[in-house]
């Protein structure tokens, strides 16, 4: 199962640096460029960023993980935002329930 969201700022690669450095102190974390990858135990965050945007993309394997997900990757990327006011709306995309037939 995965969540994305497309967040409009154009701080993202700021954004991007600081998320990174702050989740790294405790679990792995990587940038390269315009990307990074946080390792939380619930699933891996990828981020992707350019001029306008950040792309924030969080893969579970538990569905009851969904929601505290959401909750960590967009509270911290709201209390880093000093540059701006960034709004993160979360939609989630289940696998397993796109293969069911009604």
């Amino acid at each position: 199962m995965t969540t994305e969201a497309i967040v409009k700022t154009e701080f993202g690669a700021l954004y991007l640096k600081k998320l990174c450095r702050h989740f790294a102190h405790k679990i792995p974390a990587t940038i390269s460029g315009s990307q990074g990858r946080i390792e939380f135990p619930f699933g891996p965050c990828r981020i992707n960023v350019n001029d306008e945007q950040m792309h924030l993309h969080i893969e579970v394997d538990d569905a009851a993980e969904m929601d505290r997900a959401e909750q960590v990757v967009a509270e911290h990327l709201i209390r880093m935002a000093n540059k701006d006011e960034p709004t993160v709306k979360w939609i989630r995309n289940n696998p397993a329930l796109e293969n069911t037939a009604i």
